[in-house]
């Protein structure tokens, strides 16, 4: 198997993983506020909000990054075929 799928795999799973992390951290959020009120809840909220952003950016960064890797497999692929067979 080519490095750069190699590569893209692990930044699928890398991927996966974090979205799923991010979903348990938003069940959690929102459990936790239904037992806050006040400016307390709405910090947290604030706070864990914006820290679930951040992960499901950088999820959508791992995901770009290993698509772009396969893309650039399929063409290094494609160019070595070409040139194996005189095109």
């Amino acid at each position: 198997m080519p490095r750069p799928i190699r590569i893209a795999l692990t930044l699928f799973a890398s991927s996966t993983i974090l979205v799923l992390l991010i979903r348990q951290r938003a069940i959690k959020l929102q459990n936790d506020l239904q037992s806050l009120t006040g400016e307390l809840a709405e910090e947290v909220a604030r706070e864990e909000s914006q820290m679930i952003a951040y992960g499901l950016i950088l999820a959508g960064l791992l995901a770009v990054g290993g698509f772009t890797l396969v893309i650039i497999s399929m063409v290094k692929s494609r160019r070595k075929a070409l040139n194996d067979h005189g095109g």
